[in-house]
């Protein structure tokens, strides 16, 4: 028998008909939309369709099959009756997003439970720089439904939406807590930047990280974002680009120095984009180091440049003998535990052992390399190989070798090349702290290079402070009185040195200088050296990988934006 023929119109007329919408909905298009009925009950011939109930009010139908993508719903709703459900989902959403930093409760229904979860799981990709393909592997499945997390793999949310919406959800909100977080830094914003270029698709990329110190006296660092930067890389090209980022972040006019190396192209850029450089103290030291010490090809030198070939010599021949090198340690070793063999060979040992510092074992530690563009990995090769040097020696010997070992005075050479290397080391680990200031730190470096007790008389120095107050009065008389910052620097210069942190002490004493303190805030954000930059490309590494090069460029730019500035924001 067939179903009795439904005369919607004279229900809509009689004003029985009526739209039933969830009572909990899981996306704003359900507040308008739902299940027909009559006299509150849903009707069967409709049942597979929704409507919408400000039609129905309005004395019409349109109905959607129950199976429709929300975003014709959003559609309907915004151009008949111009409600834009769209703006309202995603704030909705967004403020369920704002749980990671906040810690707030897990939702209870289903589909808010697999979104948060989505966005969960790709903050902590992000954070730990994991691929997004995680999700989709066993042991990872087997790990959320054996404690809990989800009952089925099939609650988890795929690869593609982790990559996609959540990575986009993700990156929005830590974009939306930078930007305030920069609007409150001023005006006294120090910023560095670099290019670098992946070692498989060779795209270019250029990051900005960005310093300030606020009201309580913190250095601050946030990263402005590492983006895709396609050649050719001019200075206008670069210019540009920073020009476009200033804008992005408002930084327009607010950035007091850009730390940066001596790229012709980026001195340039600056130039156009008329903003002061800050060179980059770190690569100055690799030119002292490599030119003026290591490469110098003076008679004075010249030994230590020799010493070095001689090494990487020695490196290049063991090249392959790693298997035998530690072969060698261990007899070596067990030569050392053995007492009779110790007593044995102590005359024949006695001058090299003079020469062997406490550093040499008999444990390999494998032999490493320099590379040109760091001086640091001269350090680090001469390291390895003094540690090892007893069992370069033995398989030098071995394979009869015998031109390439070096000779006691050599050893000792090596050493004291070291030593001083190791000094430089120390300068430049602390100089590229972020966390700290560092650049008032570069002045007390150089004090301990040069002795200034001897390499400068008093009359000098005093001459020196008088420049610098000078200076000061000749660029602030135009806003402060030249009576008042004369008399706060000659104040300033009575106090004794404190051996407190320099921004502990500034907040203490910021009201007794306060033109002063404005401007220890500005010189004090200066990045002595560009390594923020360069740490974020060290992480780019870790995201562009033999495995995940075919990353598109803008999602290595969002994985890594909110990498960088997660910890940041949680502290700001």
């Amino acid at each position: 028998m067939a179903a009795p023929t439904l005369d919607l119109p004279n229900l809509l007329r009689s004003g029985t008909l009526s739209v039933l919408l969830s009572s909990n909905p899981n996306s704003e298009v359900w507040r308008y939309f739902g299940k027909l009925a009559n006299f509150g009950e849903v009707i069967l011939q409709k049942q597979s369709k929704v409507f919408c109930k400000l039609c129905l009010d309005s004395g019409n139908f349109k109905e959607y099959s129950c199976h429709v993508s929300t975003g014709n719903l959003h559609t309907h709703l915004q151009q008949n009756h111009q409600i834009d459900t769209k703006t309202k989902s995603h704030a909705k959403q967004m403020q369920k997003l704002t749980a990671y930093f906040e810690g707030t409760s897990r939702p209870t229904q289903p589909s808010d439970e697999k979104w948060k979860l989505g966005r969960e799981i790709c903050l902590w990709f992000c954070r730990d720089l994991l691929p997004f393909h995680t999700v989709a592997k066993n042991g990872f499945q087997n790990f959320c439904c054996q404690y809990g997390i989800t009952n089925s793999s099939r609650s988890l949310p795929d690869e593609q939406t982790i990559g996609s919406a959540a990575l986009n959800d993700v990156y929005n909100l830590t974009l939306g807590k930078v930007k305030p977080a920069l609007s409150s830094a001023g005006d006294g914003v120090s910023i560095t930047l670099d290019c670098w270029t992946d070692n498989y698709r060779r795209i270019s990329y250029i990051t900005y990280t960005c310093h300030w110190i606020d009201d309580l006296w913190k250095l601050q660092d946030i990263s402005l974002g590492t983006s895709p930067f396609p050649h050719p890389h001019t200075g206008e090209a670069i210019a540009a680009d920073i020009q476009q980022t200033l804008k992005n972040f408002s930084l327009d006019g607010r950035i007091f120095r850009v730390t940066t190396d001596g790229g012709a192209n980026i001195i340039k850029a600056l130039k156009l984009c008329g903003l002061q450089r800050h060179p980059c103290l770190a690569h100055g030291m690799h030119n002292l180091i490599k030119k003026d010490f290591l490469d110098n090809g003076t008679e004075d030198l010249k030994t230590c440049s020799e010493i070095l070939k001689k090494i990487r010599a020695v490196h290049r021949s063991l090249l392959y003998k790693y298997d035998e090198l530690s072969s060698s340690a261990t007899e070596i070793k067990a030569r050392e535990e053995t007492p009779e063999t110790e007593e044995i060979l102590a005359l024949d040992d006695q001058y090299d052992t003079m020469l062997l510092d406490e550093n040499c074992t008999g444990t390999f530690t494998t032999l490493k390399r320099d590379v040109p563009t760091r001086w640091n990995s001269i350090q680090t090769m001469l390291t390895s190989f003094l540690e090892n040097r007893a069992i370069i020696k033995d398989v030098l010997e071995r394979h009869q070798l015998y031109e390439k070992i070096l000779l006691p005075n050599e050893i000792k050479a090596a050493i004291e090349i070291k030593k001083v290397l190791e000094f430089f080391e120390i300068a430049t680990d602390v100089l590229q702290g972020s966390s700290y200031p560092s650049i008032h730190l570069s002045l007390l470096i150089r004090s301990e290079i040069v002795d200034r007790a001897f390499k400068e008389p008093k009359t000098k120095k005093k001459k020196n402070f008088v420049d610098i107050k000078n200076e000061l009065l000749k660029k602030h008389s135009l806003v402060i009185p030249d009576e008042s910052l004369d008399a706060e620097v000659k104040k300033y210069l009575l106090v004794a040195i404190s051996s407190e942190d320099v921004l502990d002490w500034w907040r203490k004493n910021e009201y007794g200088f306060p033109n002063l303190a404005n401007l220890a805030k500005r010189f004090l954000s200066i990045q002595v050296t560009s390594a923020p930059s360069e740490r974020a490309f060290s992480t780019a590494g870790l995201v562009v990988t033999s495995r995940r090069s075919s990353l598109h460029p803008l999602i290595v730019k969002k994985i890594l934006f909110v990498h960088d500035n997660y910890d940041a924001m949680l502290d700001i």
